[in-house]
């Protein structure tokens, strides 16, 4: 397994990274502070997704670091795999979350607390500036990835496909931090229509409105990660497409026992058995076969066995 370079970029992405982590530090202890003092709930629930980020973005570190790690006799693949499950947790606990706000702004809702509104505007004001620059930082860790750097900043040649797609985990931490942008405005909505209408009933509304938001979404992304770690297809690669294209190169009768899987965002795998006639023609055929799966399905890693009978 031959080792190339790591790029000079993947370290200005994890600085990146890194930024909006203490950002998000610095305003979640604001936030705590503020909710308790103010009674807001809806500067509590922006808390809580705010300790969410936090998590969720201490993960994407932990999995960018770990993922680097050469594989093992014991785990051949390398530890690709950690990035889609720091993602499925940071997606439980969005879930959680969200239900617990949900459960708490429906109780308000009948009866509506007294809210300073005052430090709420300004706690939530500090809040969206962060999260607006933790939102441009992150963004600009998916266009410097799709642009030209690897996905897990792989060491390996074969890996250059992965570039391709946003990481699971990034794009989780891009959409905790986009809720979190969401729901500072939301918070400063609800502060300004409690100080020109003492309407109470606005925050818990607000904050369920926030919570609805970000459920789907979330939802979404859990459903992904799931989807991978019980290796399924990936949904842009269609089965019989790829069935096809190999039965259509010169010296293939038929395939069978075709599996395709994601190991992680923007690596694929294969495996089938191929049954040929002509034996002496294996090597060529073989050749042809990985050609069109890179070219067409962009899929790198791939174990074809030849068969010459299958009923």
């Amino acid at each position: 397994m031959t080792e190339q370079p790591e790029k000079p970029s993947s370290f200005q992405q994890i600085r990146r990274i890194k930024i909006v982590l203490s950002l998000s530090s610095s305003y979640l202890a604001a936030g705590i502070i503020g909710g308790l003092l103010t009674g807001s709930l809806a500067l509590i629930s922006e808390s809580g997704h705010m300790l969410a980020d936090v998590g969720g973005l201490a993960l994407t570190l932990f999995a960018i670091n770990y993922t680097r790690k050469p594989a093992t006799p014991q785990r051949t693949y390398g530890f690709y795999r950690i990035e889609i499950l720091a993602s499925l947790v940071n997606s439980l606990v969005m879930i959680f979350l969200s239900v617990y706000i949900l459960y708490e702004g429906f109780r308000r809702i009948f009866e509506p607390p007294e809210i300073q509104s005052y430090p709420m505007i300004i706690v939530a004001s500090i809040g969206l500036i962060m999260n607006l620059v933790g939102m441009r930082l992150l963004g600009s860790i998916s266009s410097v990835r799709g642009g030209g750097g690897h996905s897990h900043w792989f060491h390996q040649e074969d890996h250059h496909e992965a570039q391709q797609e946003d990481s699971l985990n990034i794009k989780a931490a891009y959409f905790e931090v986009l809720s979190d942008t969401l729901g500072s405005a939301g918070v400063i909505a609800a502060g300004i229509i409690i100080l020109t209408t003492k309407f109470y009933l606005a925050d818990p509304v607000i904050s369920i409105g926030i919570a609805l938001f970000i459920l789907p979404r979330t939802w979404s992304i859990m459903k992904k990660a799931i989807h991978i770690l019980m290796e399924g297809s990936p949904p842009n690669i269609s089965h019989e497409k790829i069935k096809n294209a190999i039965l259509q190169i010169k010296g293939v009768t038929g395939v069978f026992e075709l599996h395709i899987w994601t190991i992680t965002s923007g690596m694929h795998a294969l495996s089938a058995h191929v049954v040929v006639i002509d034996t002496s023609r294996s090597q060529i055929i073989l050749q042809d076969i990985n050609s069109v799966l890179e070219r067409t399905f962009k899929i790198t890693h791939a174990t074809i066995q030849i068969e010459t009978y299958h009923s």
